[in-house]
């Protein structure tokens, strides 16, 4: 099917937004190498496209921002209104980041142009009441996850699922695991500085308690430098290494898009998250779910440990790393997991999703 060259506006605000934006923009120009892509985001967007106008995801921003980073973006949003004019731009795609995209679509939305939202924000968890926004400027929406669908549809908001884009990203497991003489375990503190530096502390003492009791090798991944100075007994990865993780026998993480990527490897783990008392009291207020981990709110029951907030504490997570790891608790939550990567869909998401917006009439 042939298509028309487009003039395609891309947005994404954090980390694996960009990256799935960055993956989608290769997708669109697969297609026809003659599109043209403008850009907001990060790293990976800054390499894919053709005009990069502003990087918002290295700002840091998490929960309430800051009144420097809000300024900032409203000259950022400024600068978008401009090229969307300026460039004749034909569609607007925006990946997840719900609190700035949403003004993009009414902006793009007022000027005529369709809008497209792949990566939505998760409604079912919480604020559901933001779709209607997305249903009164978004033309269609790519979900993620199966289930979403039927959330779109009842709004009668046009919506296609052909897939989660970490199927693309994420390698098959490795079939055998805790066959060495140490356990492998792999640490994660979080993606952003203010939820790392609050993790990093309670993550060391989990460590010192855990060699006390089994024999295992620790391993932190970390896409940005430590700002701590990390014990020599925790190897520091530096980078998005799949190839390193999918070698780790178990993991202790936050929630999010890792536990997610470390569900698709089949690595059992447990779930720690400390937040703000401020952004906590305030999440308590808003989410609808009873789990944070995507596995175990498919399930509706917890296939994986959850240590969150005042519960994140040493103790109850050094024993819980220690029950999870009895071979027949390993082995259950280990199946469980392999059954997961079936639910998300198959491989070429991005693929898929960039025929769905250029083919739209």
């Amino acid at each position: 099917m042939e298509h028309k060259k487009e003039i395609i506006f891309i947005s994404a605000g954090d980390i694996s937004g960009d990256i799935h934006a960055g993956n989608l923009v290769k997708s669109i120009k697969k297609i026809n190498p003659e599109n043209k892509v403008f850009a907001i985001g990060g790293n990976q967007l800054k390499k894919q496209a053709d005009y990069f106008i502003e990087d918002i995801v290295n700002l840091g921003a998490f929960g309430f921002l800051p009144i420097k980073q809000i300024y900032f973006l409203k000259k950022v949003f400024k600068k978008i209104e401009k090229y969307l004019i300026e460039n004749k731009i034909t569609k607007v795609v925006l990946v997840d980041y719900y609190g700035f995209n949403i003004n993009v679509a009414k902006l793009a939305h007022d000027l005529n142009i369709p809008v497209y939202y792949y990566v939505c924000p998760q409604v079912w968890a919480s604020r559901y009441g933001r779709i209607k926004k997305i249903a009164k400027y978004v033309k269609m929406v790519f979900p993620i996850l199966p289930f979403e669908k039927e959330i779109y549809e009842k709004e009668n908001i046009r919506v296609v699922f052909e897939g989660n884009p970490l199927i693309d990203i994420v390698p098959d497991p490795i079939h055998e695991k805790m066959s060495g003489n140490k356990i492998k375990i792999g640490l994660f503190a979080g993606s952003r500085k203010s939820v790392m530096n609050r993790h990093l502390p309670i993550i060391i003492e989990i460590v010192k308690k855990l060699r006390e009791k089994i024999d295992a090798e620790f391993n932190i991944f970390s896409l940005d430098k430590l700002d701590f100075d990390m014990p020599d007994f925790i190897s520091v990865i530096y980078g998005s290494d799949f190839t390193k993780r999918n070698e780790m026998d178990f993991i202790i993480s936050p929630s999010g898009t890792v536990s997610l990527e470390n569900a698709l490897m089949g690595i059992p783990m447990v779930i720690m998250y400390k937040m703000s008392w401020l952004n906590a009291i305030i999440a308590r207020c808003l989410v609808r779910v009873k789990y944070v981990t995507m596995v175990n709110i498919f399930a509706n029951r917890e296939i994986v440990p959850e240590y969150i907030q005042e519960n994140a504490k040493v103790e109850k997570i050094v024993d819980g790393v220690i029950n999870q790891l009895k071979p027949e608790i390993y082995n259950k939550t280990r199946q469980e997991l392999l059954k997961f990567r079936q639910i998300l869909g198959v491989n070429g998401v991005s693929d898929r999703v960039a025929q769905n917006i250029l083919g739209d009439k």
